[in-house]
């Protein structure tokens, strides 16, 4: 009876329809989590990637201490160039303002001229004024004045007075007025009487630094009013001068 059970269980029957599908049971437990695994290893490093742009310019860093003064070089040495040639005499300027009196010049004797009677031709020796004996007069000017008891009124109405310059001993000497030509500017050398005095100026006619030169020699000469007889004299000329009056040189 068993095996007729079975044998007839044995026969499959047609599938029957699919039942529905039923609620979904509640989500079990979590396992627990498994060890870490070892890492792996590292690949290849990829190509680069595009420059990108230029980041904008930093602000400017504080200025930094000055360093130290370094040694002082050695002084260099020039070598003086050769003088120029004297320049060419220019007419007289203006008189200028009267100043502070001077130190009083010497006075040379009398000449005698060497065609005819003394005519109280009166001269100084030559002199060199120190820079600091002219008296600045304005920005441009300056004078230095000597005390001359020959320089009379009837000196100034009638006479004449004359004054000459020249760069070391013995060398030719020019009548002034005298313009002379420097590396910076243009000067000017004059005279003026008045009662008592003789005045020698000085004048700038460009640089405003401008001051007399240092080491020049002046000499004035007074001729009074009989000169007139020799009018013929060459009077820029100071040998010629020299020679008629009887004036050492």
């Amino acid at each position: 009876m068993l095996m007729g059970y079975l044998a007839l269980c044995s026969c499959e029957g047609p599938e029957g329809p699919q039942g529905l599908k039923g609620d979904q049971g509640p989500q079990g437990i979590q396992g627990l989590k498994g060890e870490t695994g070892t890492v792996g290893a590292t690949g290849l490093t990829g190509p680069s990637g595009p420059q990108g742009p230029t980041g904008t310019t930093g602000a400017t860093g504080a200025t930094g201490v000055a360093g130290a003064t370094g040694p002082k070089g050695d002084t260099g040495v020039g070598v003086a160039g050769p003088q120029g040639p004297t320049g060419s005499v220019g007419p007289a300027g203006p008189a200028g303002p009267s100043g502070a009196q001077g130190v009083t010049g010497p006075t040379g004797p009398a000449g005698v001229s060497a065609t005819g009677p003394s005519i109280n031709v009166i001269y100084s020796d030559w002199f060199t004024p120190l820079i600091g004996d002219w008296q600045k007069i304005s920005e441009k000017s300056y004078l230095y004045r000597i005390n001359e008891v020959k320089i009379t009124q009837d000196i100034i109405d009638k006479g004449v007075v004359l004054a000459y310059s020249r760069q070391f001993s013995n060398g030719p000497a020019y009548l002034l007025p005298m313009m002379l030509e420097t590396s910076t500017g243009l000067t000017n050398y004059n005279i003026s009487v008045i009662l008592g005095k003789v005045n020698f100026l000085f004048s700038e006619l460009l640089d405003t630094q401008g001051k007399p030169a240092t080491g020049l020699q002046y000499r004035y000469v007074i001729i009074p009013g009989g000169v007139k007889s020799r009018a013929n004299i060459d009077y820029s000329n100071f040998d010629e001068v020299s020679k008629a009056f009887g004036i050492p040189k």
